[in-house]
């Protein structure tokens, strides 16, 4: 029975020493655990790059530089495939900068306008407040003198 006991433990050190089966997942792990530990503490993320260019700039150097020579050689198709096909791109990322570009002025004009409007109209509701309380106070103060110049009836 000893025996039996002695294994069990060993087999339970065995179990807690054993490597895991993707290191990448039990790194993940611990970082998720070490970051759950602190619930309180705020998180930094990295300031995300998705106005990371999609193209690199033209290069200052032109390396494939035609010859003066007659005829093409077997690469020249490729390299024009590929320098028209970085150049639709090109022009198609413009466009499409170009796009939003015009939907965002689209939006400010309108979203001004809307704001324009919704000012006109408080400022109108505003007066007619201010027209509503003037008339209010006045009354006010004109009622307490007719109580007064009223004459007490005597019964």
């Amino acid at each position: 029975m000893a025996d039996m006991a002695s294994s069990s433990t060993a087999g339970d050190a065995l179990s807690r020493e054993r490597k895991p089966v993707n290191p990448a997942l039990a790194k993940q792990r611990a970082h998720i655990e070490s970051l759950m530990q602190n619930v309180d503490k705020p998180i930094e993320l990295s300031p995300s790059s998705n106005k990371r260019p999609l193209l690199k700039p033209p290069p200052e150097i032109v390396l494939n530089v035609r010859g003066s020579s007659a005829g093409a050689g077997s690469s020249d198709f490729h390299t024009y495939r590929e320098l028209r096909r970085k150049e639709h791109l090109r022009v198609k990322l413009m466009e499409a900068e170009a796009a939003e570009d015009a939907i965002g002025e689209e939006f400010d004009k309108e979203r001004e306008s809307l704001k324009r409007q919704d000012e006109e109209k408080t400022a109108k509701n505003r007066a007619k407040r201010q027209k509503r309380n003037k008339a209010k106070q006045s009354a006010k103060k004109t009622k307490p003198d007719e109580k007064a110049a009223r004459p007490v009836a005597d019964d």
